[in-house]
């Protein structure tokens, strides 16, 4: 899409957003159409480091077969820079985040990070930024659900499947192989 020059195209871009992204972001409408736009960076951006944490968490339990709950545990204690997600990713999910997503993420990174820091930023800086984080979670949750078939943006209830998770023991190991938590945890 060409860049919004006002709230109503960003709007009208949402609209047109698959369901599971509208329903991942659901104030998105009311704050881009009655706040300004450093309230709804703030929110989208928000939601943006959950999915990237349920992405991480989703696809070490569904792909490796851990135990849910103390994956959960792990991976929210885990400080999570974009960086790490990244390296996090190629590790879970063996490949590289596709390098023109991380370009279109990083681009509404930058604006947020102006945004949060108290810099200077433009409105038609934010309102690509939020065309942006659309545009990649829709764009996103296709490249992981044909790696691991679950839609980080959206609904992850039955994501797992019925697989039978691996002893709480042999969880901590391979978390710790993936670089997640410390030691194991004596019993």
């Amino acid at each position: 899409m060409p860049n919004a020059t006002n709230y109503k195209q960003v709007i009208k871009h949402f609209a047109a957003a698959p369901k599971e992204v509208q329903n991942y972001f659901p104030e998105f409408h009311e704050l881009v159409q009655n706040y300004p736009f450093d309230v709804s960076i703030s929110y989208v951006f928000s939601r943006v480091e959950a999915a990237k944490h349920m992405t991480i968490y989703c696809g070490i339990v569904k792909l490796h077969w851990t135990d849910s709950v103390l994956t959960r545990e792990m991976v929210e204690k885990d400080h999570m820079s974009r960086g790490r997600f990244r390296d996090l990713f190629k590790t879970v999910f063996g490949k590289q985040i596709d390098e023109r997503l991380l370009e279109k993420l990083s681009k509404a990174e930058a604006v947020r990070d102006k945004v949060a820091h108290g810099k200077e930023w433009t409105e038609a800086q934010a309102r690509t930024a939020l065309i942006d984080i659309l545009d990649f979670a829709t764009e996103f949750n296709k490249f992981v659900e044909n790696e691991a078939g679950f839609k980080p943006f959206g609904d992850l209830r039955g994501f797992k499947g019925r697989k039978e998770a691996l002893p709480k023991k042999t969880t901590e190991w391979v978390l710790r192989g993936m670089g997640i938590g410390g030691k194991p945890k004596s019993e």
